[in-house]
């Protein structure tokens, strides 16, 4: 089917404008929303949110800490609403200018095993289940999740034990994935009568291709960390002995050696031009390229080579 030129050429001036809001973020010290009024009222304190900031390597690392809600459950970690609202609250702060590269991983050497929707001790069950409040609180989880997709600094997941459910379905929307040898990752939904809620059926695609989403949520299956990096999954495996020392080298190489407005508006023409025809697609990437091109970290980088230096950036 074609698309009409007049369609095309508005959904270039709209993502113009949100390449043009992110270079304004990004490059804006403690100005924007995101900044230092959000961080004096928070302070990174959370209840289910560990937040260790490594200022000198410009790296936080986000540990998640969800307890099952019902008594008897005995996952390890889970995706309550507590944790889910506290994801929304903390991908505001990551914006900022200590923070280059974010790591997700969860406490108790286990990432997500799947959503919580348990009553805790105490507190009675529902009579029925209100469908349109459960897809509603979907549709808002799934909405929190793609924060991380699309904040303007690389977000890696570090996964281990099980990352399944609404744990995959948070880690496929960080931009890289690195397990354990022992991780086992999947989306068993319909064997409890539910289905991939938060996107899992979108981006699970786009990560694999359609014959191996369809596989993997059609049976239910887990899949061992191996196997998800064969198809695409996942970007690499560790033993476990190397896998947090593995992971902060990467996070470190991106954050102390790349020039952080040139990284996050790579992320975000990635993420656009996926889903563009690719006369949008490449006329974007241009405009994106010119913008970074006026940066003073641009400049940096040609000084550096002048005088034989390694380039100081300063996300300017």
């Amino acid at each position: 089917m074609l698309i009409p030129n007049n369609f095309i050429f508005y959904k270039l001036l709209v993502i113009l404008y949100e390449l043009l809001s992110l270079l304004m973020v990004i490059s804006k010290k403690n100005k924007s929303k995101y900044g230092e009024e959000l961080m004096i009222e928070n302070k990174w304190e959370f209840e289910h949110i560990e937040v260790i900031k490594d200022e000198k390597n410009f790296i936080t690392t986000l540990i998640l800490d969800h307890p099952p809600l019902m008594e008897g459950d005995s996952r390890i970690n889970t995706m309550g609403p507590k944790l889910v609202e506290e994801l929304y609250k903390v991908s505001d702060l990551l914006y900022d200018d200590d923070t280059r590269v974010i790591i997700l991983r969860g406490s108790k050497n286990c990432f997500i095993s799947g959503a919580d929707f348990g009553q805790p001790e105490g507190v009675p069950p529902p009579e029925r289940i209100d469908s349109w409040a459960i897809k509603k609180y979907c549709a808002r989880e799934t909405r929190i999740f793609k924060r991380f997709r699309d904040i303007p600094k690389p977000v890696i997941a570090a996964l281990e034990g099980l990352i399944i459910g609404a744990g995959l379905e948070l880690a496929l929307n960080c931009d890289l994935r690195y397990a354990t040898k022992g991780a086992q990752l999947g989306f068993p939904e319909v064997a409890v009568g539910m289905l991939p809620g938060n996107a899992g059926t979108y981006t699970l695609v786009r990560q694999v291709g359609i014959g191996r989403a369809m596989e993997l949520i059609l049976t239910g299956q887990l899949i061992p960390a191996q196997k998800a990096l064969e198809i695409g999954m996942i970007n690499g495996v560790y033993e476990a002995d190397k896998f947090e020392r593995g992971i902060y080298r990467i996070a470190k190489n991106i954050a102390t050696t790349c020039a952080p407005i040139g990284v996050g508006i790579a992320k975000q023409m990635v993420n656009f031009g996926a889903s563009l025809p690719m006369d949008i697609a490449l006329e974007l990437d241009a405009y994106g390229y010119g913008i970074v091109s006026s940066t003073d970290d641009f400049i940096e980088w040609f000084n550096s080579i002048a005088e034989g230096r390694q380039p100081k950036y300063q996300n300017k």
